[in-house]
């Protein structure tokens, strides 16, 4: 049985299970709670909800207490438990809607608005009443917190709306007298809500209290402009001339006599179907835009949208809806603009069967089209009528049928954005969110017969891609074969290649719907929409697809645009285009049928090289002078502007999914010099700008793909890339073993040159995070050798700031300064902003060691600067950390703090184990200084829980250090020891340091 669980946020936090009142345990478990309500199946991260209990100030074991008071939290719920789910950095509250009363009262606000514009007031009244009865006082009474504030005063705004929704309601069925008490104290209440002020008069006057009517107008003037300095609002200075000339529309509403008999209407509607399900906001929208309405212009709104999207479904819905408003007519006309096997409707032939179902005889139609115009709009003046125009082709086919009196309301429906007609509202309709296509499933399917496969229903609905007509005819095809499961249907989707077939019926089909939209394109479009499909990744730009079609990128940003107007195409974010799952599944399928495989070839190796060229350039930004080698093939493609660091963070963050889909299709289509070409130029880029999962898929598929092709220069390449991106993220092991293979084959293809050079400079990086120092030297001081007096500048460069690195750490400061600053003086001579702002940061940490503080200030906060400017995140969380130790050494502890957090957490983000657990050592000394022993004690903990020997140093002197502050000298030796052992085995300068304060201890 599942579990009865109802949470109660309209008042002070309440849950309620199997019948039962539960206590959630104290203020914070209860904002916690909360928390998770106001964002019902969300996944809610830890983050957010450390801002919400603690706010700008929260304790450095949040993390911890956010773990344990889920915990509790989940204990105190019973059962009921077990919806409280943790999903990765986050956790998810997994409550359906009906269990949450705010979630109950807002659908019932909605479903009563929509039966008062239906004009059925008592029903809308009656809705609201029992809305309104489950408030037990203000929401989320008693609770804290800035969003949780934010959302209960906003809860409390629904609330009150609500009972102004209902006073309308109650206006509107004749009562007033009644309601003056009531409407006297909600004034009195909120004096500034002008809804109130207006029922509140208009019930006075229907009362017979003309004269109080009219005084209370005065008082609400009186009280806006002395208290704000306003007039009343237009609805209020309207009422208020209403009551000075006894206007009868202020007299309540007649009730309609018992069998009263509408008068008669031409009604040509298709019939609105039973299922019909969700689009509530689509719904709101629509009808919402009928008020807007002038005294002499006709409201028109164009309903675009993809094919299968229910544009017609939801026009024939709406205007249902709207009937009784419009009692002289309601017309609907398919005008073909996208029907199978049909000519769109010329504009001549659809005003005749208009004219036809105003009643107009054949005889009466005239045959000139300009006297059909005239004669359709004169027999439409004055009448209140409903044209639905569905299926338009464009703005031309339309706008002939455009009436010209006020009171018609005109729909009309196209796969085009009607952009081009004037006076329209435009309005697209997007795709089912999963929840409203799941229900749409259940109800066509049945309920009962689905029940126990919740995730396979899901699953049907995604692989739909929530359009409703696919939805439709899976699930009809579903409803009409009673041995299949839901997950035997989920199963003959799954296959892309069969997909568009099996979304078929007899007389609905989706592959049919897209061949129409695709047949009205001119050549150069449908071109352009079939090799777009052949575009590996989730979405594309200008550029990517210029290089497809072997074109311009000023000619194919108009065709993209005209794809985006006919919803062959979408776009969500501005100049990114994708397609549509189904779409995107035609247009490969099309590609294939009617392009030869040697252009479609030919299409993806212009795609590729167009990716190769822009990851050279890309790297040219940061890098400029580092050695690409054979990397980039073909003509250069064109490229997007590059200017600056941030255009190209704007780039790799929008075409970084696409570098792995490009490299992988590259690999497993057999394209293998292209693949390992793209890893080597993509991989780099990726792995600078903290997208470590992304540059690994790269390595490795590069890699199998130099394999494949045996090409040995490549795979020392993406050996040597691979070993950088290991070191980056701490896996040291794993570093050496690819960098040593890379010089292996490195040697094996070009012998001992500056190729081998690069591999041992990388080599001794590994070795400096290992401590091994004197390895560290002796690579370097080989590879400069190799160098010789031919290698490049750039090499020279990275070289000597590597070694300034070794002097460092065996304490030659003054050998270590003049590596780093001769590195950047070569550095900033070739214009590498990249380089010279690791040197800023190298010299800043000499400096510091040194004990230059201003000067390590000064150079670190140029190299912070830089590195945000450039986008580099390591160099960033390294820079952050090493100033917040210059800081703490100048007695700066809180800013320190600061500046050391940021560190930590942007080292956390792009996993790099070395500076987090070099941050956390500059932490746990400032939390000394600051005198916080457990904080500091904490951050030591886990650098050792890291495992990175050398580093672990620091942490067991500052562990020791704490101990001795304790009185407990045992661990304090303990410790030390420790901390020496490993200095001597690394060779640290430390290592005599710790040494002496061990004799210390000892003497004392």
């Amino acid at each position: 049985m599942g579990i009865k669980a109802e949470f109660r946020l309209l008042g002070p936090l309440e849950v309620v299970v199997d019948g039962g009142r539960l206590s959630v345990g104290g203020p914070r478990q209860q904002r916690l709670l909360a928390t998770l309500l106001l964002n019902p199946v969300e996944i809610v991260s830890t983050s957010r909800l450390i801002d919400e209990l603690w706010g700008e100030d929260p304790p450095d074991t949040a993390r911890e207490q956010v773990h344990n008071a889920v915990a509790r939290l989940r204990r105190s719920l019973g059962p009921a438990g077990r919806l409280l789910a943790t999903e990765g950095s986050g956790y998810r509250l997994r409550v359906d809607g009906e269990q949450v009363d705010s979630h109950r009262f807002g659908r019932a606000v909605e479903a009563a608005r929509l039966s008062a514009e239906a004009g059925e007031p008592a029903a809308a009244a009656q809705t609201l009443a029992s809305a309104l009865d489950l408030w037990r006082g203000p929401a989320l009474q008693g609770l804290t917190g800035n969003a949780i504030e934010a959302a209960a005063m906003g809860l409390d705004q629904q609330r009150l709306a609500a009972r102004e929704q209902l006073l309308e309601c109650r206006l509107a069925l004749g009562e007033a007298a009644e309601l003056v008490p009531e409407l006297t104290g909600l004034v009195a209440e909120h004096p500034f809500r002008e809804t109130l002020r207006r029922q509140h008069i208009v019930a006075l006057y229907r009362s017979g209290q003309q004269s109080d009517a009219l005084d209370s107008y005065e008082r609400t003037r009186a009280l806006l402009a002395d208290e704000l300095g306003l007039d009343p609002g237009p609805e209020l200075r309207l009422l208020h001339e209403q009551l000075l000339r006894n206007d009868p529309a202020l007299d309540a509403p007649a009730k309609p006599s018992p069998g009263q008999a509408r008068p008669a209407a031409r009604n040509c509607l298709p019939y609105d179907i039973a299922d019909f399900t969700g689009r509530a906001a689509e719904v709101r929208r629509l009808l919402e835009l009928t008020g807007t309405a002038t005294d002499t212009a006709v409201v028109i709104t164009a309903l675009d949208g993809m094919a299968g999207i229910g544009k017609t479904t939801l026009a024939v819905h709406i205007a249902h809806l709207l009937a009784d408003d419009y009692p002289d007519g309601q017309l609907f006309i398919d005008l073909h603009g996208y029907t199978p096997g049909q000519r769109p409707l010329a504009p001549a032939a659809a005003l005749d069967v208009l004219l036809d179902g105003l009643g107009v005889p054949p005889e009466r139609i005239p045959r000139d089209f300009e006297q059909r115009v005239a004669k359709w709009r004169s027999d439409l003046a004055g009448r209140r009528v409903l044209v639905i125009l569905d299926n338009a082709k464009d703005a031309q086919q339309v706008r002939g049928l455009l009436p010209g009196a006020p009171t018609v309301r005109v729909l009309v429906t196209s796969r085009r954005r009607m952009s081009a007609l004037e006076g329209a509202s435009s309005f697209s309709l997007e795709l089912m969110p999963p929840d409203d296509a799941v229900k749409l499933f259940l109800r066509v399917a049945g309920a009962e017969r689905v029940a126990g496969e919740p995730e396979q229903v899901a699953e049907v609905v995604e692989l739909c891609g929530y359009l409703p007509l696919a939805i439709r005819i899976a699930t009809s095809r579903f409803r009409h074969r009673p041995t299949w499961t839901v997950a035997y249907l989920a199963d003959r989707l799954r296959d892309e290649r069969r997909r568009l077939l099996e979304l078929a019926t007899e007389d609905r089909s989706v592959l049919a719907a897209f061949t129409v939209s695709y047949r009205h394109l001119a050549p150069a479009q449908r071109r352009l929409f079939r090799l777009l499909g052949l575009h590996p990744g989730a979405d594309f730009d200008v550029y990517g697809a210029a290089a497809l079609v072997d074109a311009a990128a000023g000619e194919v940003e108009p065709l993209l645009e005209e794809l985006l107007d006919v919803h062959l195409l979408a776009q969500h974010a501005v100049g990114r285009y994708h397609f549509h799952d189904l779409l995107r599944q035609y247009a490969r399928a099309t590609a294939e049928r009617e392009e030869s495989p040697e252009e479609r070839s030919a299409a993806m190796a212009r795609l590729a090289e167009h990716y190769l060229h822009l990851g050279h350039a890309a790297e040219q930004v940061f890098d400029p002078g580092r050695h690409l080698g054979e990397l980039v093939l073909g003509r250069r493609s064109e490229l997007p502007e590059l200017p600056a660091p941030a255009a190209v963070r704007d780039v790799i963050a929008a075409e970084r999914l696409n570098f792995v889909e490009v490299v992988g299709h590259a690999a497993g289509t057999g394209a293998h010099s292209h693949a390992w070409r793209l890893a080597a130029a993509l991989g780099p880029l990726l792995q600078r700008h903290g997208y470590s999962d992304e540059a690994f898929d790269v390595y490795d598929q590069g890699l199998r793909a130099a394999r494949e092709c045996a090409d040995w220069g490549g795979q020392a390449t993406l050996y040597r890339h691979l070993g950088v991106a290991r070191l980056g993220t701490g896996d040291f092991g794993d570093a050496l073993a690819a960098l040593r293979e890379s010089l292996a084959l490195e040697r094996e293809v070009h012998g001992d040159g500056p190729g081998s050079a690069r591999v041992l400079s990388n080599m001794a990086i590994v070795h400096i995070r290992l401590g091994r120092f004197a390895d560290a030297q002796e690579h370097l001081h080989r590879a400069l050798d190799l160098l010789g007096t031919d290698g490049s500048a750039h090499d020279r460069a990275f070289f000597l700031a590597n070694l300034g690195v070794v002097n460092t750490k065996l304490g030659r400061y003054e050998e270590a300064a003049a590596c780093v600053l001769r590195a950047l003086d070569i550095q900033t001579g070739l214009g590498n902003r990249f380089a010279e702002m690791l040197c800023l940061v190298n010299a800043g940490w000499i400096y510091t060691l040194s004990g230059r503080l201003p000067d390590a200030r000064d150079h670190l906060e140029r190299g912070l600067a830089l590195g945000r400017q450039l986008g580099a995140k390591e160099a960033e969380a390294r820079a952050l950390y090493l100033l917040a130790d210059c800081l703490r050494r100048q007695d700066e502890n809180t800013a320190a703090l600061t500046g050391a957090r940021r560190a930590l957490v942007l080292a956390r983000q792009i996993q790099d184990a070395d500076a987090e657990s070099q941050t956390l050592n500059v932490l746990g000394q400032v939390h000394h200084a600051l005198g916080d022993p457990e904080a500091a004690r904490d951050c030591y903990g886990q650098v050792l829980r890291l495992g990175l020997e050398v580093k672990a140093v620091p942490a067991h002197r500052g562990l020791g250090r704490l101990a001795l502050d304790e009185g407990d000298r045992a661990a304090a030796r303990a410790h030390w020891t420790k901390a020496q052992a490993i200095a001597e085995g690394a060779g640290l300068p430390e290592a005599e340091e710790i040494a002496r304060d061990i004799a210390a201890l000892d003497r004392s």
